[in-house]
């Protein structure tokens, strides 16, 4: 019997908000401070200026258990503690909420897809395509962004005689996929090096390459999918659902690309170049990343002839859509300043570490990202998690050899991967009911890409270690 049928919320409407979670949380770590013994590793500076772990200097100190006021204490501390990154979400997340609201990217999209039903491309390169093109939004944007694009993955898929689920995975999957495992996240990679305090976007030419072939694999998965439904209808998962009003918001011969949407695009391109350029080649760092979506966002609203009302109105909706998420990472820090004002966070490290340290670095290097993964369906905010879980994940890494790179590409994996299978994450749920998918029939197809995608970013993982990727 159904939950519809019984009256009941289905399991994954009952798990609590996540805000709740994490204050659970931060209780949970006030508890510990009680009864964890307390102690500390000694520290020393590397060359690059940070404090590193010194294995086996772990030795006792006096206990200072957190009081009932230090919990609600910590999460003043922690959002003071975050502030950096969590004004870098608030003004991307604004400044694109402006580039997407003049449409520029909706009518790219519409023409090029006129450009390919007018060719001889064959639907598979156009699925590849298609969730190409989403993967590389993904790599600065959020999921959130592209949940207006659903209906256009659904109109394509269904243009091309495949199902409702094609045309939603080209889209959560694609996105999912760039947002999971680009090189140049502010709200993962970002806060993670924030965190670290690793060079902003470092190590990008092995986390690209390993965006690439997890994009390749995923849409291949996609493809194959298609395939089997455009040979054998009866084999779709959402046979039995209407179609019925599902398309564009105007016919693709309606789609013009004119001289205002030229204009945003150069201005989102720009955007990119800075992404990539600023902090590998000038030395750029959250502050200039900032200031450089100010920028964009400026430019954009005058580009598209906003007052100064609308423009700041677009841009304050933009940014209160992830005003969530950005409050999440300053309680995930409050979990740091709890376990570290209790001298307690390395007592966990070395219990976590130990054990890891029998399995060896390769293998331990694997278990991270099934950790990650696990804390996910809690905590489905990359940011919040990573405020949450890195500063114990770093100290646990370096004590069984892994360098910081390393342990940071573990946890987009665990984090970013499992966000294409869990109900937790509000903008799949969105996307599933624009596309009329039900969810259960969703997990069903989408289980086949996680576990493919985790086998590429596994042996891209593999061969981090092994190479000892750095120089951090």
């Amino acid at each position: 019997m159904s939950s519809l049928q019984t009256g009941k919320k289905p399991w994954y409407e009952r798990i609590p908000n996540t805000f709740v979670i994490l204050f659970a949380l931060i209780v949970f770590a006030a508890v510990l401070t009680w009864v964890v013994p307390a102690g500390e590793f000694e520290r020393v500076t590397g060359a690059d200026g940070r404090l590193l772990i010194q294995p086996g200097t772990y030795h006792a100190v006096d206990q200072e258990p957190a009081s009932l006021f230090d919990i609600f204490l910590s999460i003043s501390k922690g959002l003071q503690g975050s502030a950096n990154i969590i004004f870098m979400i608030l003004l991307s997340s604004g400044a694109f909420k402006v580039i997407n609201s003049t449409g520029a990217l909706e009518n790219s999209i519409g023409v090029m897809l006129r450009a390919i039903n007018r060719s001889r491309v064959s639907s598979t390169a156009v699925i590849v395509l298609i969730t190409f093109l989403f993967s590389a939004l993904g790599l600065v944007v959020g999921p959130e962004i592209q949940i207006p694009f659903t209906i256009i993955g659904v109109s394509i898929a269904l243009g091309l005689g495949y199902d409702l689920i094609v045309g939603l995975a080209m889209i959560v999957v694609g996105g999912g996929i760039g947002f999971a495992t680009g090189p140049i996240c502010a709200s993962t990679v970002g806060t993670c090096d924030a965190i670290c305090g690793l060079p902003l976007f470092s190590g990008m030419g092995l986390r690209t390459a390993n965006w690439f072939c997890c994009t390749l694999a995923a849409s291949l998965v996609i493809a194959a999918y298609a395939r089997r439904v455009k040979k054998d209808p009866s084999r779709s998962y959402t046979k039995d659902i209407s179609t019925e009003g599902l398309g564009f918001s105007k016919s693709l011969d309606e789609y013009r690309i004119t001289r205002r949407d030229k204009l945003v695009l150069l201005v989102l391109l720009g955007l990119f170049i800075c992404l990539i350029v600023g902090p590998t080649m000038l030395g750029w760092y959250l502050d200039e990343m900032m200031t450089v979506f100010v920028i964009a966002a400026i430019i954009t609203g005058l580009i598209a002839r906003y007052s100064a009302d609308e423009a700041i109105g677009i841009f304050c909706k933009g940014a209160g859509e992830m005003f969530g998420a950005a409050m999440m990472v300053g309680m995930g820090r409050a979990i740091q300043v709890i376990l570290e004002n209790g001298h307690v966070l390395d007592t966990i490290v070395s219990a976590l570490s130990s054990p890891l340290a029998n399995f060896g670095p390769y293998v331990a290097a694997l278990l991270m990202t099934l950790v990650h993964g696990l804390i996910n369906f809690l905590i489905p905010s990359g940011s919040g998690q990573a405020a949450a879980t890195m500063p114990l994940m770093f100290p646990v890494g370096q004590m069984i050899g892994l360098t910081d790179q390393t342990s940071i590409l573990a946890f987009q994996v665990g984090d970013g991967v499992t966000n294409l299978i869990y109900p937790t994450l509000g903008s799949l749920m969105a996307m599933c009911g624009i596309a009329r998918v039900p969810f259960g029939q969703w997990v069903k197809f989408a289980v086949r890409v996680v576990l493919v995608v985790y086998l590429v970013c596994w042996a891209f993982l593999l061969l981090a270690v092994r190479i000892n990727w750095g120089p951090f």
